[in-house]
């Protein structure tokens, strides 16, 4: 087993030094993870390939720091798209220090790819949420493999549909629900009620207040 890293965010964090916190403290949730930061010293940078946001994380003696901006120490600066885990990023200094990036890919995943297990963990954190639905059912558009959470005998209140890797983001606290139906990276049936109360839970979930 391996010791928890200390995470520290910037004082008066921005939203996406929340955002990368809040992810980083799941992940340290797997001893996997926490291994991984035991191996790495140094800096990466984050810059999304959508929108001016820049994130960058000093990995230090099992020790985190997480601040706005690209660290000119950076070993490597990763260009993505924080909101679709599909798009192939683009990584600056990979050649001069590859096991460095290497590392800090799996450092990047997801701790589980599984979309079902995630969202019955889903389900658990978020479930006694004030005004929460009773039932949602997931549905998976790929393959049509769908999943019920909460109360067995009614009705979903609530249906959403999407590809795995999007109902996946949507259970681990990446994507926000109103800004991800909006943009078709999911569909959903439910009310204006529900819609605003999920979409409450998941930007409490993405800043790491959940």
């Amino acid at each position: 087993m391996y010791s928890a890293p200390v995470i520290k965010l910037e004082d008066d964090p921005v939203p996406i030094v929340k955002v990368i916190g809040a992810q980083l403290k799941r992940a340290m949730a797997s001893d996997t993870h926490r291994r991984i930061v035991s191996q790495l010293d140094g800096c990466f940078s984050l810059s999304s390939v959508t929108d001016p946001q820049k994130v960058s994380v000093n990995i230090n003696n099992n020790n985190i720091a997480v601040s706005r901006g690209i660290n000119p120490l950076a070993k490597v600066v990763i260009h993505l798209d924080f909101n679709d885990a599909k798009i192939k990023p683009r990584i600056d200094g990979l050649l001069r220090y590859p096991l460095f990036a290497i590392k800090v890919g799996k450092l990047l995943e997801p701790l589980s790819q599984d979309w079902i297990t995630e969202a019955k963990s889903y389900w658990q954190t978020v479930q006694d949420q004030p005004r929460m639905p009773s039932a949602i059912k997931m549905v998976a558009t790929n393959d049509n493999v769908e999943i019920l959470l909460g109360e067995k005998d009614i009705e979903s209140e609530v249906t959403i549909y999407g590809e795995p890797h999007m109902l996946l983001a949507l259970v681990n606290g990446t994507l926000v629900f109103a800004e991800a139906a909006m943009t078709g990276k999911i569909n959903v049936e439910c009310s204006v009620e529900h819609l605003a109360i999920l979409t409450e839970v998941s930007i409490k979930r993405l800043l790491g207040e959940l």
